[in-house]
């Protein structure tokens, strides 16, 4: 059996072209391979490449070792486009952030694409302050005592320029600004022009305007610094204090009639603190809310209380208020949740306040 065995083991190979040597022992059999024939060593020599951008020669050398690590590298420098893994980049594409210069920038501008609410000083009387205004080139508005003791003080001014530019349909509330006198903490604090002027006016912002009131405010007020109260510039327009929220132009109507007939009703409320006209027939007026509801600016901090007294706009035949719960969130950006619980009930408080006025 064993013989029969080897001698189809030959047949085959014979028959695949393998050369079989019979063996003296008939139980071994004896196989010649012909060896692998050898592969030529082929040394490639990779050809200098020049980079000719906009008449300017780039230079690289690529060898076996250099890694795309050492392209970037090489890159950086050249004041001409580069080409790396075929993508262009532009000049310092690669350069670390670092390395890159930050722009200065003042009190109350525009900082890392932030800015502040609020300036802030150490305190003046009310008398310095209402001398500074004037001397600035503002009128005063009005004052109006936030509690009971008046150790927080609310100015509002303002003057031509900001009545032309809120002279526009809901736009209105953006025609003077707050100014607080806070003996709490021993500071006092203003509307950032250009923080307010963004939010209020929206497609309707006025960069020069707004950075002219700035200038005459810090020409007058020396120390102003910028508030820790900090907002992304670009979110204003849509600021919202969570999703669900409303924003700006989420007014809320509190009466209708002619605008005279309003106006009427909302001084014979005799709640109404300031009355101020615009060129386009809107009038813009600050009233007093409950001594109650008043209470929620202790609760949540008296360091931003000049957004009392409340603006309501009467215009085109409707009183209309900023929805409470964005006009608090915007006035208080730093308000946390936790904060803004503890006056849940404050927004609709403030809504009957104002609805009573015009009944």
């Amino acid at each position: 059996m064993k013989t029969i065995h080897t001698s189809l083991i030959a047949a085959l190979l014979i028959t695949i072209g393998a050369p079989v040597l019979q063996a003296q022992d008939d139980n071994v059999l004896d196989i010649k391979l012909r060896s692998a024939p050898s592969v030529p060593e082929v040394k490639a020599k990779v050809p200098q490449v020049n980079l000719i951008v906009e008449g300017e020669s780039v230079t690289q050398k690529k060898t076996s070792t250099q890694t795309s690590t050492d392209l970037v590298s090489s890159e950086k420098n050249t004041s001409a486009y580069g080409i790396v893994k075929d993508k262009r980049y532009p000049p310092n594409y690669f350069e670390k952030k670092s390395e890159k210069k930050v722009e200065k920038s003042g009190v109350g501008e525009v900082a890392n694409d932030r800015i502040s609410a609020y300036l802030q000083a150490p305190l003046l009387s009310k008398d310095e302050v209402k001398s500074k205004l004037e001397a600035a080139g503002f009128q005063v508005v009005s004052t109006y005592k936030v509690d009971k003791k008046g150790k927080i003080t609310s100015f509002v001014f303002t003057d031509e320029n900001l009545i032309k530019m809120a002279s526009q349909k809901g736009r209105g509330f953006a025609a003077s600004l707050r100014l607080l006198v806070d003996e709490v903490n021993q500071q006092i604090s203003i509307s950032n022009p250009l923080y307010v002027h963004k939010a209020f006016m929206q497609d309707a912002y006025d960069e020069n305007v707004s950075k002219q009131t700035l200038k005459r405010i810090l020409s007058q007020f020396e120390g102003l610094k910028d508030s820790k109260d900090v907002v992304k510039f670009i979110r204003l327009p849509r600021y919202k204090f969570m999703n669900g929220m409303p924003v700006y132009e989420e007014m809320k109507v509190i009466a209708t009639g002619t605008d005279s007939e309003l106006l009427a009703k909302a001084k014979k409320s005799k709640k109404v603190i300031f009355e101020q006209k615009l060129e386009n027939g809107s009038v813009l007026l600050g009233v007093k809310l409950s001594k109650r509801t008043t209470k929620f600016v202790k609760k949540v901090g008296y360091q931003n209380a000049e957004l009392l007294p409340y603006p309501i706009l009467i215009e085109d035949g409707k009183a209309m208020i900023l929805a409470p719960k964005y006009y608090i969130a915007v006035m208080y950006p730093l308000l946390s949740m936790s904060e803004f619980m503890t006056i849940a009930t404050v927004p609709g408080a403030i809504s009957k306040d104002t609805d009573k006025i015009f009944r």
